[in-house]
């Protein structure tokens, strides 16, 4: 609507992150007709309506799985990317992952083809399925990012590989976020960097579930 009647938004409102301030710009804004006023208003009201509903939601989702998936949230939770709302909605589109015998069958339940091809120095992604959940898909790219950011052997591997296509590298990131989603849940034990979760011994998997309870306990 801004670029049809020519306005430019400021450099520093420019991405797609949209802050209060950028809001508030917005609000302030007057087109030469009252029609163009009234039509801007309205979006603005929408977005104001669309933006409270989705947090109303995202508040009660995370209230409901503390309340009745207190293991499996903080389990998740403690995965550098993973906040609460998407702890929350992989327990809603997943249901008990506990159900997943293998993380290609998980990898593949989300859209990302379990897999990978290689050809002498090459090394290719199989990419996404359309068969898959959508928008869990679409949160965990998200979280992809945030990991990048937190996690320093996300990190690493990423900047290893930063020279070569962009979409392949985050859907392996996404794979290898996927399997310790899985892992966590599986074992039940809390992540932790650079540490298999695979290979820990029954009486460290007691221990940490004992921290787990704790943590439940002061929540």
């Amino acid at each position: 609507m801004l670029l049809f009647h020519g306005i430019k938004v400021p450099d520093q409102f420019d991405n797609s992150n949209w802050s209060n301030d950028f809001i508030s710009w917005l609000e302030q804004l007057k087109f030469s007709t009252s029609c163009g006023n009234l039509a801007l208003q309205g979006k603005i009201r929408l977005y104001k309506f669309i933006k409270s509903e989705y947090l109303e939601i995202a508040n009660q989702m995370r209230l409901h799985c503390r309340k009745n998936n207190k293991k499996d949230y903080y389990l998740l939770k403690s995965i550098p990317g993973i906040g609460g709302y998407l702890t929350s909605v992989i327990i809603a589109e997943c249901g008990d992952l506990r159900r997943f015998n293998t993380e290609a069958q998980f990898s593949s339940y989300i859209g990302l083809v379990p897999g990978v091809y290689n050809s002498g120095d090459s090394e290719k992604c199989l990419g996404i399925t359309p068969r898959s959940r959508s928008q869990f898909k679409s949160y965990l790219i998200e979280a992809v990012w945030v990991a990048i950011r937190k996690n320093i052997e996300i990190q690493k591997y990423y900047r290893k590989h930063q020279d070569k296509n962009v979409k392949s590298i985050i859907f392996k990131v996404a794979h290898k976020i996927a399997r310790r989603i899985l892992s966590v849940i599986k074992t039940e034990t809390l992540y932790q960097i650079n540490h298999n979760l695979g290979s820990r011994t029954i009486k460290n998997k007691q221990s940490i579930t004992i921290l787990i309870s704790s943590i439940i306990q002061e929540k």
